[in-house]
């Protein structure tokens, strides 16, 4: 018997050539459908989007992400993610771009744009594989007005708003922390108080808004004559605080007496002089905060009651 399978007639050959054609056409229409529509997602996003190829070059990127960079569309294809990074070096970015998985990472960052200038991002980035490459997805957004907001925000919590000093309550956090370093690392830390002496008659005599003034003047003498990394305070009122750290009682001592010379010498119109008294210690020995702060009190107080217009140290002995 001829077990050899009759071929299909010739009707049902083509209706199944028909199929495999329709289908076909379906697949790739419904591809380019899905195509468009990820086009149209990509180009319309507000956010910046860019994908780079696993050299870190641009393999795709939005006109959103061009703008917030400065570049043309043109410019964005000749690029590399080191050109806007801010940052690390092409070696860093290479390794970081080996290491993005599947769950990517989420962070904040800066990059730069073209002309130079800095913007903020929150960045977004995820590993796909596409046409068998892989490529690094990665979503910008522009967060530079927040940041700002939040720099503000910050400022106004930590800052006294008439002098430009640190604040009360951010001066004592910077003092604890000062104070910890200097007991890890065994260096010095030197401590001065001073208040501007007969600031109530000031006030009296012309005013608030002179005395406010004479206030603002005298912090920018402090400031002409400290260095960068130390911190000034308003403790209240017309009473100041300086951090000096690695100064011993020397060399803080020098920095008060400077002060005191210079804010003695300046010009406070309408008022004919202003001066003030002086505190001066250094961090001893397992001393915390309290006691550090209490004695600088103390040395101020003698300063004052020793006639004013001078500087007085107390050693811890």
């Amino acid at each position: 018997m001829n077990s050899t399978c009759n071929p299909l007639p010739p009707d049902t050959r083509r209706a199944a050539a028909d199929n495999v054609v329709f289908e076909r056409a379906y697949v790739e229409s419904l591809l380019r459908d899905r195509e468009s529509l990820w086009h149209a997602l990509f180009a319309q996003s507000r956010d910046g989007v860019v994908v780079l190829d696993e050299n870190g070059k641009v393999y795709e990127t939005n006109q959103r992400f061009a703008d917030l960079l400065g570049y043309t569309m043109d410019e964005m294809y000749q690029l590399h993610v080191w050109d806007w990074a801010h940052g690390p070096s092409p070696e860093e970015l290479r390794a970081m771009i080996r290491e993005i998985g599947d769950d990517g990472h989420h962070f904040e960052t800066q990059q730069v744009r073209k002309d130079g200038s800095l913007v903020d991002i929150e960045l977004s980035n995820s590993r796909t594989f596409f046409r068998g490459q892989k490529l690094i997805f990665c979503i910008c957004r522009d967060i530079t007005a927040r940041k700002a907001a939040e720099r503000r925000i910050r400022y106004l919590a930590t800052t006294d708003t008439l002098t430009g000093a640190s604040n009360r309550g951010e001066f004592s956090r910077r003092l604890a922390e000062e104070i910890a370093r200097a007991h890890q690392h065994g260096t010095p830390l030197g401590l001065v108080m001073f208040d501007l002496d007969h600031f109530k008659h000031i006030n009296d005599s012309h005013g608030h808004d002179v005395g406010d003034a004479v206030l603002r003047g005298v912090m920018e003498v402090v400031r002409l004559n400290v260095r960068v990394g130390d911190v000034i305070g308003r403790w209240g009122g017309e009473e100041f605080m300086l951090l000096l750290p690695g100064l011993d009682l020397r060399d803080a001592r020098g920095v008060a007496e400077r002060l005191r010379a210079g804010i003695a010498a300046h010009r406070f119109e309408p008022v004919e002089r202003v001066t003030a008294s002086f505190g001066v210690v250094v961090l001893e020995h397992a001393e915390g905060f309290d006691a550090l702060v209490k004695r600088v009190d103390v040395a101020l107080y003698r300063a004052k009651s020793a006639g004013r217009n001078r500087v007085q140290a107390v050693s811890g002995d």
